[in-house]
């Protein structure tokens, strides 16, 4: 009991901090006025207890604040801000850890068709992917993975913009522009090798965009680095076969940054260890993954997707998300991989209604429930009345 009060206790304190820096960025923002912020405030409880609309939004919570605090630290009052802006450590680093700055070998020779393959991955995809990703989770992997992915790459981008903030480092363009003269918050941001696109392209759009960038001296760690390799793990995690394609992503990620001039390598690496961190702290909230079931419909037991089984999932996939967790609670405190497995397709059983045992696992089932199901006063083991045996043994 003790346990399940802290870990209730840990869950909320989540949205307490949360709300604390929803409020700070309210305060911190200037526009619209106030008065017209603290109205708009209430919509975001009303929205977490919206049927439905909650399903969604709650997991966007972190998501939505670390978005609002990347935007409001450009009203940072200089005053509160670090007095140092670290110009020289980031290279000195990279020579010291790499012996050379990979950032400036690989950003020597420029060419058009080079700009064009670190653009698309660093100014396109890198915004794009985390929609679609997202969408195939929702789809194609189990109930659950998507809310377990949206609170991790919340967390993980919002604590990289407060590392940014707290430590502020110079990325390369500054050492190609400025050499190492002292920095100042006064300074504007620069689009590094993105100028080029928009010399090719004839637009402004990055040149506009990174000179007006809320955080100027955010280099490390790399949240470019981070989001792909959050997205990655979390890919592989569901679809282990797409390793290659994950690990080619990355490393497409980690090159055109430093091509571009954006990020030193260790930038990189720290925006990875970033991602991990957030990766291995969620991962104990995923679903497990069943060979055979390839969409988000197959585990949640539905023959045939129309618009009200999809709005339907949103709150039958909670009561799964709970078997789940209670199965893999029992996984952990029983070291017997047959007896999990049956009771995994009971669960699943009971969950959807559809007879997932088969016609000749009877025998099969009587053999394993003795281990967990205590006979019944006439001597003949009570199979059917599962949940009530697992809740006397205290196994879910």
């Amino acid at each position: 009991m003790v346990a399940l009060s802290a870990k209730s206790l840990l869950s909320h304190a989540q949205y307490l901090l949360l709300a604390f820096f929803f409020l700070v960025d309210l305060y911190l923002i200037p526009s619209p006025p106030f008065p017209i912020r603290l109205l708009v405030a209430p919509l975001i409880p009303l929205a977490c207890y919206t049927p439905y609309v909650k399903r969604f939004f709650v997991p966007f919570l972190p998501i939505l604040t670390w978005l609002l605090t990347f935007y409001a630290c450009k009203f940072v009052p200089i005053s509160i801000r670090p007095p140092y802006i670290f110009v020289s450590l980031l290279p000195t680093l990279e020579r010291i850890l790499y012996g050379a700055n990979l950032s400036e070998l690989l950003s020597r020779s420029p060419n058009a068709v080079l700009d064009v393959l670190a653009w698309l991955p660093y100014g396109v995809i890198h915004f794009c992917l985390p929609f679609v990703f997202s969408a195939s989770l929702f789809w194609f992997a189990p109930p659950g993975t998507l809310p377990v992915f949206g609170r991790a790459f919340g967390y993980m981008n919002l604590a990289g913009v407060l590392t940014q903030m707290a430590f502020p480092t110079a990325p390369p363009w500054y050492e190609l522009l400025h050499g190492n003269s002292p920095a100042n918050y006064s300074m504007s941001g620069s689009p590094g090798g993105l100028a080029r696109i928009d010399q090719l392209m004839g637009t402004h759009t990055y040149t506009s965009t990174f000179s007006a960038s809320p955080v100027v001296f955010g280099a490390f760690p790399s949240l470019h680095s981070g989001c792909a390799t959050i997205q990655a793990a979390f890919l592989v995690h569901v679809w282990p076969n797409a390793l290659p394609f994950a690990c080619t992503y990355v490393l497409w990620i980690w090159w055109s940054t430093m091509y571009l001039t954006h990020h030193y390598m260790i930038d990189l690496v720290g925006g990875s260890m970033y991602a991990f961190a957030a990766y291995f702290s969620a991962r104990r909230w995923m679903p497990r993954t069943e060979r055979g079931r390839r969409t988000r419909w197959e585990y949640l037991g539905v023959p045939r997707v129309t618009v009200a089984e999809v709005l339907r999932s949103l709150e039958t996939a909670c009561e799964w998300v709970m078997l789940e967790r209670r199965l893999v609670k029992l996984a952990e405190e029983v070291d017997n991989d047959a007896l999990v497995r049956m009771i995994s397709k009971l669960g699943q059983a009971r969950f959807d209604g559809r007879d997932v045992l088969g016609e000749d696992s009877d025998e099969e089932l009587v053999d394993l429930s003795i281990v967990v199901i205590p006979p019944s006063d006439d001597g003949e083991d009570d199979i059917d009345d599962f949940d009530r045996s697992l809740d006397v043994r205290e196994k879910l």
